[in-house]
């Protein structure tokens, strides 16, 4: 091999090939490649701690979307072998780095393993039966007319103590019980159950990290009992739970009647009583973050008993000038925050917003920065070890986009503010304090809710499109007034002398629900959106990410994996066809864009409005198929989708026949016999494929059919299928 030339294996190339193999236009393509690559490592050195915790948070991803559940012994040899690897790799950074990545991602793919294994519960059957429960309210949920009582159970007749579910939710008529009361109803009861839409939300698995094990109704009038002696734990939360409430009856007592449901559910997390007009107008007005207690209200009501105490003992001028105040100060936040977190019910959401504030005051107390990107990604892992499962719920990720955003625009902000002169001169200036406290409104509102409104889309199917608008009229108010008026009212409630301090928060309310009704009134207040996939809620997150994490270069891809996101949701096509669990069937006109042509016009409601919202729709005018010249007879009907035969087929004996010549054939009724199925060369859907795998969805393109399930078999196999 001469000196001009170069072996690759056993490839001998010559300088004239590596030339053609290696144009300009590919060295300037893997030359930024290279640039983008070493950018991520330096940008994974500078901020090492919280693309960590990113890994961590993208291995519990992993989890959820693994297909079957995993060994718990293979989990936790994973994190334990890459432990030993990492010190292999000290002398080579970049190798270092990314093996630490991997090792947080599978340290949080075995911490999901590990909670879900440790929260397992007893599940009731999928067959409705009857029960006899005895037990005690932990909480009370309006639901229309009804109310949904969360049952924690002590006996079951006819049960093993080995079968008893932990909890149940029973729908039930509007009784005079209240939480903490002792009960004993007979339901109709099943497991929780999938999801009603093919991709919608999984109640079943949302149940189960709850440690609900039934779903169901009652058919008998509560009875008041006596219960045995309950554990320490329960007995103390049963207690809390009373006193709660008894506080939330308080208050809306002694409040002004029209905003008295909203004062208890912003100062005890009891949203029983909101009129649902103020709830829909507070939705579609982009205000409903307010119903959730999180980061906002445990930052006005922990923020605000800092701020006073803080001015109080600054007066104190000995121990002021010896001692710094603002760390006296910090633990009397953290007191608040804890008795906000136990008097609002101690929800994930709360419990979130109590993480963040407990960071920010122990970063005070510590001399370090208090708000940062870094106690933020604390903040989210610490809420990720305690409920992995909260990773997948549109509270955490809406949470935690805004808080993030908020802080990497007022650090980009800050970096690049000029104090000079001038500016000095003009901070006494009344008119330039108002300015700068209205523009700071404003950033705040418009970059919470564009971090937020992608997230709320994404799960929501809809967006407020007025929302800065509203927050903007509303926040000041809801902030400088209602809040800190509540919090008053609080500590006022020992003296009686809470009625006046509920009136203001109530003037306040009142100003709120007013701008919501306004803004909701308007004709293109909310917009409603086609549903999104998992694969575009992980882009879009991916990116989210980069944007808040990363250097110049790393933000500017994560702006390109969010638009690819966004390509890959306006691509998604909406399904043709519904075929509920219970053989509703329900299909798009093809001809009308909202007319959605059913079999029955009652029946599978709450499945079809989901299934209406997926396709990005306000609303669907329901037609029955009949009309559309559909071939029917006493023994089912025959339907032409897109040029596709469907044969619908209402008792087995026509299944031969409809098989002939239709595409896909759906047997209602009856479960379709062996012989049936064997001679059967179409798609074939019948109540035991119901059964089983839920809802089915159907696509017609490229020529076929293709039918998706909301309970396919990767599903059933894990602990909540």
């Amino acid at each position: 091999m001469t000196n001009k030339e170069f072996k690759i294996g056993e490839l001998t190339i010559k300088p004239a090939r590596i030339d053609r193999i290696i144009t300009p236009q590919r060295r300037i393509f893997f030359s930024k490649i290279a640039s983008l690559k070493a950018d991520f490592v330096r940008g994974l050195l500078r901020a090492r701690f919280e693309w960590c915790l990113v890994a961590f948070g993208s291995g519990i991803a992993a989890y959820f979307a693994w297909p079957v559940e995993p060994n718990w012994v293979l989990s936790f040899t994973a994190p334990l072998f890459l432990y030993a690897v990492l010190f292999g790799f000290r002398a080579r950074p970049t190798a270092h780095e990314f093996i630490l990545l991997a090792l947080f991602a599978s340290a949080g793919f075995a911490r999901a393993v590990h909670h879900t294994q440790a929260t397992k519960a007893p599940i009731l059957p999928d067959v409705r039966r009857t029960y006899t429960f005895t037990g005690w309210i932990e909480n009370i949920h309006s639901s229309g007319k009804l109310q949904h009582f969360y049952v924690r159970v002590q006996s079951v007749e006819r049960l093993a103590p080995e079968q008893m579910p932990k909890r149940v939710r029973v729908r039930i008529k509007p009784y005079e019980f209240k939480p903490g009361d002792s009960v004993k109803f007979k339901t109709i009861m099943s497991a929780p159950p999938g999801p009603a839409i093919v991709g919608g939300y999984d109640s079943a698995r949302s149940a189960y990290y709850k440690r609900i094990g039934g779903y169901g109704f009652a058919i008998s009038k509560p009875e008041t009992v006596t219960l045995t002696k309950l554990p320490f734990g329960q007995r103390a939360h049963r207690q809390l739970v009373k006193f709660r409430y008894a506080l939330s009856r308080r208050i809306q007592s002694r409040a002004p009647p029209r905003t008295a449901g909203l004062q208890a559910a912003l100062l005890t997390g009891d949203r029983s009583e909101i009129p649902q007009a103020q709830s829909d107008a507070l939705r579609q007005a982009g205000l409903a973050h307010l119903l959730a207690i999180s980061g906002l209200h445990m930052g006005l009501l922990a923020g605000g008993a800092y701020f006073m105490v803080s001015l109080f003992f600054a007066s104190l001028g000995p121990l002021s000038r010896r001692y710094d105040m603002r760390k006296w100060a910090a633990f009397v936040g953290i007191i608040t925050a804890t008795s906000y977190l136990l008097i609002s019910g101690a929800s994930v959401s709360t419990q979130r917003a109590f993480i963040m504030a407990v960071i920010v005051f122990v970063a005070v107390i510590l001399d370090r920065r208090a708000v940062s990107i870094r106690s933020v990604a604390l903040a989210a892992v610490i809420t990720l070890m305690l409920h992995p499962e909260s990773l997948l719920s549109a509270g955490f990720q809406m949470s935690f986009s805004a808080t993030a955003a908020l802080v990497a625009v007022y650090r980009h902000w800050a970096d690049r503010r000029e104090f000079n002169t001038m500016s000095n001169q003009g901070r006494g200036n009344i008119f330039r304090r108002l300015r700068n406290g209205f523009i700071g409104i404003s950033v705040t509102s418009f970059v919470a809710g564009a971090a937020t409104g992608g997230f709320a889309a994404l799960h929501f199917h809809r967006f407020a499109r007025l929302g800065f608008i509203a927050n903007v009229l509303a926040m000041p108010v809801f902030t400088m007034v209602a809040m800190p008026a509540g919090f008053l009212a609080v500590l006022m409630i020992p003296f009686g002398l809470e009625s006046g301090p509920l009136w203001v928060m109530g003037t306040g309310l009142d100003y709120v629900v007013f701008v919501a009704t306004w803004v909701s009134s308007m004709k293109w207040a909310l917009v409603y959106i086609k549903g999104a996939n998992s694969v575009v809620i992980s882009f879009f997150s991916l990116g989210f990410v980069f944007l808040c994490l990363g250097p110049k270069k790393i933000r500017i891809a994560g702006v390109a994996i969010v638009l690819l996101s966004c390509v890959f949701w306006a691509g998604i096509k909406r399904p043709d066809m519904r075929i509920s669990a219970d053989a509703r069937i329900a299909f798009w006109d093809p001809d009308e864009i909202d007319v959605l042509r059913v079999d029955r016009k009652r029946g599978d409601g709450f499945g079809r409005d989901r299934f209406v919202e997926q396709a990005g729709l306000k609303t669907a005018e329901k037609r029955s198929y009949m009309d559309v010249g559909s071939l029917c007879d006493m023994l089912g009907c025959r339907i032409n989708l897109k040029g596709k035969n469907i044969g619908i087929v209402l008792e087995p004996e026509g299944v031969a026949e409809a098989c002939l010549d239709s595409d896909l054939v759906i047997l209602t009724q009856r479960e379709a016999g062996p012989r049936s199925r064997r001679v059967c060369k179409a798609q074939f859907i019948d109540v035991k494929t119901l059964t089983q795998s839920g809802a089915q969805d159907v696509y017609v393109k490229d020529g076929g059919l293709e039918v998706r399930a909301a309970n396919p078999k990767k599903r059933r196999a894990r602990p909540w299928g």
